[in-house]
């Protein structure tokens, strides 16, 4: 990458997403695991052009989502309708006005019997995916999957079930006990209503190592994930939902020193970025390393510093104690794997500094496809009405 032509055009900090990293990892992703992928869009929704060609599905969690992926031409059959909160007046409007060809997950018996309305009141057939509860917030019971099925309308076809239960999941052990559980309630679907053919929607939360200390194999992980799919679910239709895991390698946060200090505490560099933008899933302020490059950096005397973001908080820790070659005003940081979530999940109202820029690197070009935004006007009050 040529950081040095983006920086002449582009000021800090902003991320930049690699399309042909991405794309690379969506197909080893599918070639290694030989299933087909659901993407999450609320990992990152700036890729959602070029991933969606890619990926079997795209699963959303809002209406916002929704309409993100209408504005970038996602087919209807491509989406999955999900979301612990579905909005009545909003799913009205998608039953009545949309080719209801999506698929919609049901996280409640409350979400059962608006769908099972809205259908019925616009004779629309739809799909449902009922979600499994792994013992949250989201899904239903197996007693309530049950229920559901005995209660199935002429404009309701159950086309199968979703069980996701969390994210960075380490443990295969943890996922076969999944299968296991999944496996028994088809059994018992089957048997009982007799229903087949039911695919399965399963959110393998695959873990992605963001900090130095940090060592994983990948390649076995994911070959144990794809031989107990084939174990558990042979001749059955399997999408794994993957967000994360897809998107992360494939973006850079890149942020410049605005100032340096030292007291007696030890020396401090201030980035002009901050866990306003930047997000790693584990991070425990600032204790473990996250994986980056500082440009153009050849002097080898180093220092120990800590790298704080721009924020009034003292939360707003990067890294602590870490050793660097001497540091100056306008050196850049380019902070790794920051593909996943970091540009959906910043805290980006605090202190109304602006949200950064997205660029994407397409094909050797860069894109601007997210400018600077302020955000003052967010965070002020409007007692006019306008």
């Amino acid at each position: 990458m040529n950081y040095e032509n983006i920086l002449s055009k582009y000021s800090t900090p902003l991320f930049i997403y690699d399309c042909d990293k991405l794309e690379q990892r969506v197909n080893y992703l599918k070639n290694m695991l030989d299933t087909d992928l659901c993407y999450a869009i609320k990992a990152n929704s700036f890729v959602i052009k070029e991933i969606e060609p890619l990926v079997s599905r795209i699963e959303i969690c809002s209406y916002g989502e929704y309409m993100i992926c209408k504005d970038n031409g996602v087919k209807n059959d491509k989406m999955v309708l999900s979301g612990v909160n579905k909005n009545y007046d909003e799913f009205e409007k998608i039953i009545k006005e949309e080719n209801n060809i999506f698929r919609y997950t049901i996280e409640s018996i409350t979400q059962f019997n608006m769908l099972k309305e809205l259908s019925s009141k616009y004779k629309k057939n739809i799909n449902i995916l009922p979600r499994i509860t792994s013992g949250n917030q989201f899904g239903i019971t197996k007693e309530e999957l049950y229920y559901i099925i005995e209660n199935l309308t002429e404009f309701m076809t159950l086309t199968g079930i979703e069980f996701f239960s969390g994210t960075q999941k380490h443990s295969i052990k943890r996922i076969v006990n999944e299968f296991t559980l999944v496996n028994e309630i088809f059994d018992y679907i089957e048997n009982t209503y007799k229903l087949t053919d039911l695919e399965l929607e399963y959110g393998p939360g695959l873990p992605v190592y963001y900090f130095e200390e940090e060592s994983f194999n990948e390649e076995e992980f994911l070959n144990e994930v794809k031989n107990n799919i084939h174990t558990f679910f042979k001749g059955r239709k399997v999408i794994l939902e993957i967000g994360r895991s897809l998107v992360a390698n494939c973006g850079e946060y890149i942020t410049k020193v605005v100032d340096l200090k030292e007291n007696k505490t030890g020396k401090y560099a201030i980035i002009d970025g901050g866990i306003n933008h930047l997000v790693y899933y584990g991070g425990t302020m600032g204790m473990m390393r996250p994986k980056f490059e500082i440009l153009n950096k050849s002097n080898t005397k180093e220092n120990i510093y800590n790298i704080f973001g721009s924020l009034c908080t003292i939360n707003d820790i990067i890294v602590k104690n870490v050793s660097l070659p001497e540091l100056e005003i306008n050196d850049t940081f380019v902070f790794k794997n920051t593909g996943a979530y970091s540009v959906t999940e910043g805290i980006n109202l605090f202190l109304s500094r602006d949200m950064p820029k997205v660029l994407l690197l397409k094909n050797k070009n860069v894109l601007l496809v997210r400018d600077n935004i302020n955000t003052y006007k967010l965070n002020s009050p409007n007692y006019g009405g306008k």
